[in-house]
Formats: structure tokens, sequence, C-alpha cells
């Protein structure tokens, strides 16, 4: 999925988040998907559920995003991104949805 409005909104349905249209504005969500400051949002409001998202670099360039929880007092990734991609606003977002089993 691309980064944009549909995968924001996307991602606020998966917090949990009523998500309402405006008219000729599109939805009301950050920019998960396409900002620092939207990927930090994601980032808190992921953790108050107990996931923590990261990104890493790709030696081919673009990132990789994972999804890693505690078990047991253990640090353990449960999800990544299978293919690079160009920023890592994007990268978080999608690994969020694999995580929340909402990927498309």
């Amino acid at each position: 999925m691309k980064p944009g409005r549909e995968l924001d909104v996307k991602v606020a349905e998966a917090l949990g988040w009523g998500v309402e249209e405006m008219e000729g504005d599109g939805y009301t969500v950050p920019d998960f998907s396409t900002t620092w400051e939207g990927m930090g949002e994601l980032v808190e409001e992921a953790r108050k559920k107990d996931l923590y998202l990261e990104y890493s670099h790709a030696m081919i360039g673009g990132y990789f995003g994972a999804a890693c929880v505690f078990v047991e007092g253990e640090y353990q990734t449960t999800h990544m991104t299978d293919q690079a991609v160009p920023t890592a606003p994007h990268a978080v977002c999608l690994v969020f949805l694999i995580a929340r089993g909402g990927a498309s």
C-alpha cells in the first residue's frame, strides 16, 4: 500500500480511533505515513498498546519496519516488513498494520 491518506485512515482504524470524513478535506487523521511527526504519534500510540515499532535502514536504500513486544522480560520482534520502502514513516505504518492483522 502506498503512503498517504488511505494508509493513514487504515492505521487510525487499527488504533481503534473513530475516523470521520470531512467534506472536501478528506479524513481527519494524522499524516502517519508521510511525516516524521505522524510516525512519532503512531509509535507512541502503539507503545500504549505494548507494541514497539522500529525502522531500520536497508543496504539497498529505503527502510524496513519491525514490530516488537516484551515476552517474559525479553524484547522480541514479532513482525517485519518483507521489502524496503522509500521512507521510515511508510515502513512503520506498514509493519503496524501487519502486526494488527490489517495489512493488504
